[in-house]
């Protein structure tokens, strides 16, 4: 943006999470300028592997202990809401994002197998019934790979992430929010009167701002409210596989593993597998990735040993200690939500419209997430890859019993 500009609500990111709260307030009838560094959906929006997961990342029994009963199972039908949110607007706005139904959680060894089977028995404990249990027999006829177990949940799906955002940002400006790329905010000053926002060319005044960039936040979120370590995460996606594709994954429901470093994949509308993982410390090049993400493919499928990729890519995942997302405010008139966790598809939509109902003092949402206590992280880049490291080599270690 050029100028000088005074809207009601400045909001930096150009994801879910920002466009979503765009989204809200112009519907509202707020005059909203939303700020994107580079292209709407570069960062995590564009880049993720489109799986909707309902629920948190974050474990139901580890939220209760910390929160109660009653507040965590508040915080499960929040995350519920947010996929029927996704669901109501691919719908209401017509956004063509191959949206489908059900994704897989599959048991990689035989210890998870009682794992799985606890998991939903908990989730159909909450009321929740959308979950289906098949042993190794029965799962052939979904995929056709060596899992032990896997439980169906027929609440969540899968999209073309890219898509749904594009659908998602001309629905907010067909209601009047003005989006901005190519805008990187270089500071802000937040006063009693206002918040004052300011590009390389412009200024924008706004009675509130709401961070929404995530794991791209950079030094507008002071470390000490990061509350998050970015985690490299990696995709790549093969040529179309013809009729191989309904072969691999008969159901051609999304698919994650219950490992602690997941392998994650679906079939795109073409036909082409988009397999992810590859959890990393530091930001990598996808391309130095191939070779191990190929074979971590084959092992999955081996009839694709002799497939490469037709496109890899990657970006920086936001994880929390605890898993479950950090909203919150600094200050009267600036608020933040980021730390997904690997579940951002559905939760930073809801995120940002939870942000937007707090603008509008509606604000029990929000508060209901804010309340969650995370652990703080260490200062400066060097200290935090190196913990990321021996995380990263614990979850390995794990993994491989």
């Amino acid at each position: 943006m050029h100028g000088e500009l005074r809207v009601d609500v400045c909001v930096v990111g150009g994801g879910y999470t920002g466009i979503s709260a765009a989204l809200e307030l112009a519907k509202a009838g707020r005059t909203v300028a939303l700020l994107e560094a580079e292209q709407l959906g570069w960062g995590c929006s564009g880049r993720n592997g489109g799986q909707i997961n309902p629920g948190l990342a974050a474990d139901q029994s580890v939220l209760e202990k910390q929160l109660g009963q009653d507040h965590a199972q508040a915080l499960w039908r929040l995350s519920l809401e947010g996929v029927a949110l996704l669901r109501s607007r691919v719908a209401e706005y017509a956004i063509d994002c191959d949206l489908k139904q059900g994704i897989l959680l599959v048991a990689n060894k035989p210890r998870h197998v009682p794992e799985l089977q606890a998991w939903q028995a908990r989730l159909e404990g909450l009321g929740y019934d959308q979950l289906t249990f098949h042993d190794r027999p029965a799962l052939q006829d979904l995929l056709k790979a060596d899992y032990q177990a896997g439980v169906m949940d027929w609440g969540g799906g899968d999209l073309h992430p890219l898509k749904y955002l594009h659908g998602l940002a001309r629905a907010a400006e067909q209601h009047g929010a003005r989006l901005y790329e190519r805008s990187a905010v270089l500071d802000y000053q937040q006063s009693a009167t206002g918040v004052r926002v300011r590009t390389a060319q412009g200024r924008v005044s706004a009675e509130h701002l709401l961070l929404a960039g995530n794991a791209y936040m950079g030094h507008l979120l002071p470390w000490q409210q990061r509350r998050f370590m970015p985690i490299g995460s990696y995709i790549g996606a093969t040529a179309p596989l013809g009729e191989l594709a309904e072969q691999l994954i008969p159901s051609r429901a999304a698919v994650c593993d219950m490992n602690t470093l997941i392998d994650y994949y679906r079939l795109s509308a073409d036909g082409r597998l988009l397999f992810g993982g590859r959890a990393s410390a530091r930001a990598a090049r996808p391309e130095a990735l191939r070779q191990t993400m190929l074979e971590r493919m084959t092992q999955v499928f081996p009839a694709l040993a002799q497939t490469d990729f037709e496109y890899l890519w990657g970006g920086q995942v936001a994880m929390t200690a605890n898993k479950a997302p950090h909203l919150g405010r600094l200050g009267k008139r600036v608020l933040f939500a980021q730390g997904y966790s690997g579940q951002g598809v559905a939760l930073s939509g809801l995120a940002g419209k939870l942000m937007a109902e707090a603008l509008m003092e509606r604000q029990q949402g929000f508060d209901l997430f804010a309340r969650v206590r995370h652990w703080p992280v260490p200062p400066g880049v060097p200290l935090q890859t190196a913990i990321r490291a021996l995380a990263l080599l614990w979850y390995r270690l794990r993994d491989a019993r």
